[in-house]
């Protein structure tokens, strides 16, 4: 019976390296492509500056 399981751990970490060298290439990928610096620019136009001057417990 543990040889079954060590069978299906095999397959299971077979599969999760499969799945990370795809990540890996797909992220090398994007960035080759010039799509990081266009995507982090996009994050930076959505992002709100926070104003640290006025808390919730403070009345002015």
């Amino acid at each position: 019976m543990t040889d079954k399981t060590i069978e299906e751990s095999e397959e299971l970490s077979q599969t999760e390296r499969e799945r990370e060298a795809f990540y890996r290439a797909c992220i090398a990928e994007f960035q080759q492509l010039g799509y990081q610096e266009q995507y982090l620019a996009s994050l930076k136009d959505k992002c709100v500056p926070i104003d640290d001057t006025h808390t919730p417990n403070e009345e002015s």
